[in-house]
């Protein structure tokens, strides 16, 4: 017992520290075209402290220190500068995200600089992912299941779009059988955050379901399937990479078919529930 309070001690501090970390960033050298070293030095002194302002990331001193690098451009054509911003991993040197913005004065600089800051709060992007959680029925009575969950993620700023496959099975544990599988879309709104970011939003689908206890059933029928309307909410965290992403979330889901009540053969809508623990990549 003491053993695993340990490990439970540990692991908690260990997600801890993978969620709410903070990475790095180095900025070098600004590469110049046509333009004077002091719009150079200027514009990487607002950056730097717009990005230390907004607590994203550290600001490092040292390449060799840093989780990203962000490369800056600046190239003059005709009477404006173009500026280029281009982060990248430090190991494999891919590129996260890219930014680009015509200055027609020097004062359109420091605009430019906050609104690249701004763009290390933001992880848009298509993302696959997988959870593991449980499926249930809430009523007419409670039953439950494991559960894996399949999804495909759209992020766009505050929008969250998603296509996903629920399968939770029960076959033979305790006096009731259970199966439910399903296919949805859903769409849901992010809230603004710093480490973790709460979004909920409404889905419809298609369901299939399998049923029997000592009180209900799909009697001749053996299962139900048809349409499932639900709202959803859920959490996610931070990513440390801009690549992976930890979940959590919770639904609830209304099923357009019916179950049988054995004691007097009546028939009722089954109430579904479902949670899981996700990561996206």
């Amino acid at each position: 017992m003491r053993a695993f309070v340990k490990f439970t001690a540990f692991l908690i501090a260990f997600l801890c520290t993978i969620l709410w970390a903070k990475p790095s960033v180095f900025v070098p050298a600004v590469e110049l075209d046509g333009v004077h070293q002091d719009y150079a030095d200027e514009l990487v002194r607002w950056t730097k402290g717009n990005i230390e302002a907004k607590k994203y990331m550290w600001v490092v001193e040292r390449e060799s220190e840093c989780d990203f690098v962000l490369q800056i451009k600046m190239l003059r054509k005709g009477d404006n500068i173009l500026v280029t911003f281009s982060l990248k991993n430090s190991d494999d040197k891919d590129e996260v995200w890219s930014y680009k913005h015509m200055a027609y004065t020097p004062d359109d600089l420091k605009p430019v600089a906050d609104v690249a800051a701004m763009k290390f709060g933001r992880w848009n992007g298509f993302r696959l992912g997988v959870g593991l959680g449980a499926v249930g029925v809430a009523s007419p009575e409670f039953a439950a299941a494991p559960s894996i969950d399949l999804s495909a993620h759209y992020l766009y700023n505050n929008f969250l779009f998603s296509l996903d496959g629920n399968l939770g099975i029960d076959e033979g544990l305790g006096d009731d059988d259970f199966t439910y599988a399903g296919a949805f879309f859903s769409f849901a709104y992010v809230l603004d955050g710093r480490n973790f970011f709460p979004y909920a939003g409404p889905g419809a689908g298609f369901s299939y379901m399998e049923y029997d206890s000592d009180k209900y059933s799909f009697a001749d029928l053996e299962s139900g399937e048809g349409l499932t309307l639900f709202l959803k909410a859920g959490v996610f965290f931070k990513p440390v990479d801009y690549k992976t992403i930890f979940a959590i979330e919770v639904r609830y889901l209304f099923n357009f078919y019916e179950v049988q009540k054995l004691s007097d053969e009546s028939w009722m809508f089954p109430h579904v529930w479902n949670v899981s623990a996700q990561v996206w990549w």
